[in-house]
Formats: structure tokens, C-alpha cells, sequence
């Protein structure tokens, strides 16, 4: 194995690592960790972060891991911060609040950014 290549895979395991280690808890202390794979979705699927813990969790991955930012867009991965509106079907149509689906953030797209130093996706 090459320095690049071992470099890569350091990176690799550092960041599937730290995820583990700090933000892949069950979500009632009776229930499994959820198992990581490099497809596993932070922003949708089965175990989505809410959009107050995302914040704090990329605020920290973005410097931990020295990636710039560039484009990364948040809206993008959690576009529904106000999911609940009171009496929304009161509300004209045209304002009237719609769901959006989130484009899913996922494991091997935080190792993959961290690995060029910049964020790869937006």
C-alpha cells in the first residue's frame, strides 16, 4: 500500500471513527447502535439527525477534519425546519407550507470530503 493510499484509509477510518465514538448512539439506551455502513444516510432513511443536532455535528466535523465548507449547503440535507404549522391549510395556497424531501449526507460523503479538504457535493 502506497503513503496516498494508507493516507486515504487513515482519513477513512478517522472520520467513520469519530462518528462512532461521538454521534452514533442508540436512540433509547435498550435499543442497538445503529450498524455504519459507507451508505448509511445522516439526513434521511432510518436514522436521520434532527436538524439542531446536524448543526452541531457538522459545526464540529467541518473543523475537526479541516474541510471547507466552499457551497455546502444545510438546506439542502434538512430543508424542513418548520415542519408543523398551525392551521396551514388556512393559508393561501401559494404560501402555504410544502415538504420537501432532504437529499440524503451520508457517511462516505463526510469521509470523501474530508479526504480532498473540501466539501465535494454542492
Amino acid at each position: 500500500m502506497d503513503t496516498i493510499e494508507k493516507r486515504d484509509q487513515n482519513t477513512s477510518d478517522e472520520v467513520i471513527s469519530w462518528y462512532e465514538e461521538n454521534w452514533n448512539s442508540p436512540v433509547f439506551p435498550f435499543f442497538r447502535k445503529p450498524k455504519l455502513t459507507p451508505e448509511t444516510s445522516l439526513s434521511t432513511g432510518k436514522y436521520p439527525w434532527a436538524w439542531e443536532d446536524a448543526e452541531d455535528i457538522l459545526v464540529e466535523y467541518f473543523e475537526r477534519f479541516k474541510v471547507e465548507r466552499r457551497n455546502f449547503s444545510f438546506i439542502k440535507y434538512w430543508p424542513n425546519e418548520e415542519t408543523f404549522i398551525p392551521l396551514n391549510f388556512l393559508r393561501k395556497k401559494e404560501n402555504r407550507f410544502h415538504y420537501v424531501e432532504p437529499q440524503p449526507l451520508t457517511i462516505q460523503m463526510l469521509v470523501a470530503s474530508a479526504k480532498a479538504g473540501y466539501w465535494l457535493y454542492d
